[in-house]
């Protein structure tokens, strides 16, 4: 019993609800010193983050990419380039729908009547390189090695990349409640959450609804539109879909996602080169929801939504930042801090609440990130075989 309790207080989903729960319930019986004091804490958090990101996305690029020789270049890089195009696309179908949903929404803003609460200080540490200049370095890097490989390079992007893990999984990810929490309180107590949960409810029902109708899609493309075949497709798949949705991993539901992909595609070889390599980097789950969720905040916080321009800036910087997102808790959100700060005006109360929210919908997005992965493996299998007709026939003519 005792064993039990304990996993699911470490579970990181049941810690945000908790946080959000409790700030709301307990705000007001806080002092605004004691609420200074933990927001104080946050923000030397959200400080040491901003400082690491460029370190986490130049390692987790140049490692992926150092990574690619040892599976065939050819191969790889045109996985890659689909899984960008798909991401892209996902992002710019997101950005639709959520321009549609809430270009006239006014009902979900937060309430402007409020008197902002201030840290007791400011901790601030010096900005290395930029997050844009270190995310095109981990992949010049991670290519250059890939072609020509170099020990000392393959040491010093590991060691930066070990370290950033450690400081990831042993400090930050663990302090998480706590950086979310001492932002959810100045939101709470600033009055700036008045009516945000019951106005957005039905949006949040509508993304999870927008999610699995175009995961539907996919499933019918892999299916050749054959009922019969997509239920079998669905039915292999469902044992990964649901170990994602109750674990938060796409890694914890990879053995049983190669299992479906072999019983899908009948190739082996196939199966277990696409899956573990678009596990990390293909998430269609993430661009579906999280451009969504940023338009809610936006609006949340009284800010108007994105133009073309940042809008398309955004989606490029996100997509390019799926190849950092692996492998850390919450990845996929990190990564996207400076993006959402940079291109869609995110400040900190801005992003610590996306985190939150994030962290709500974690469940779905990597579920939905799984199920999408097994259905593009067949999809995938379909691309191959008709460039392999198409070269074969070139050839014989």
């Amino acid at each position: 019993m005792f064993k039990i309790l304990r996993k699911l207080l470490l579970n990181s989903f049941l810690q945000l609800i908790l946080v959000i729960v409790l700030t709301s319930l307990f705000y007001n019986n806080l002092s605004i010193d004691v609420i200074r004091f933990l927001l104080t804490i946050s923000t030397c958090l959200r400080e040491l983050l901003v400082f690491v990101l460029p370190f986490l996305l130049f390692s987790f690029v140049a490692v992926a990419l150092s990574n690619i020789q040892q599976q065939g270049m050819i191969f790889v890089i045109s996985l890659m380039l689909t899984v960008l195009v798909s991401n892209f696309c996902n992002i710019l179908v997101s950005g639709i729908i959520g321009f549609f949903l809430l270009s006239d929404m006014q009902a979900c803003e937060t309430s402007t009547n409020f008197s902002e609460i201030f840290p007791l200080f400011y901790f601030s540490l010096p900005k290395i390189l930029p997050t844009t200049y270190s995310l095109i370095a981990g992949i010049i890097i991670g290519f250059y090695n890939s072609l020509k490989p170099n020990e000392y390079i393959t040491w010093s992007i590991n060691f930066i990349h070990d370290c950033v893990m450690k400081f990831m999984k042993k400090f930050f990810i663990p302090l998480l409640p706590i950086f979310v929490g001492g932002f959810m309180l100045k939101l709470f107590a600033e009055g700036r959450m008045t009516g945000f949960i019951e106005h957005n409810a039905l949006i949040c029902v509508l993304i999870c609804g927008i999610l699995w109708c175009y995961l539907g899609i996919w499933l019918l493309i892999a299916s050749s539109f054959r009922f019969s075949r997509a239920i079998t497709i669905l039915k292999n798949a469902l044992p990964a879909i649901i170990t994602a949705f109750s674990t938060m991993s796409s890694a914890s539901a990879l053995p049983m996602s190669l299992d479906a992909a072999r019983k899908n595609t009948h190739d082996k070889t196939l199966s277990d080169a696409v899956m573990p390599l678009t596990l990390n980097f293909h998430m269609v789950g993430d661009t579906i929801i999280v451009p969504i969720m940023a338009m809610i905040v936006m609006l949340a916080f009284n800010k108007p939504l994105p133009n073309v321009y940042n809008f398309l800036m955004f989606a490029i910087f996100f997509v390019l930042n799926k190849f950092a997102g692996g492998g850390v808790p919450s990845g996929t959100i990190m990564v996207t801090l400076p993006v959402l700060r940079d291109y869609l005006g995110f400040d900190d109360s801005m992003i610590a609440f996306i985190i939150a929210f994030y962290g709500i919908f974690d469940p779905v997005a990597t579920s939905g990130n799984v199920a999408a992965n097994n259905f593009f493996v067949v999809i995938f299998q379909k691309i191959m075989r008709t460039i392999k007709k198409t070269i074969s026939k070139n050839i014989q003519t």
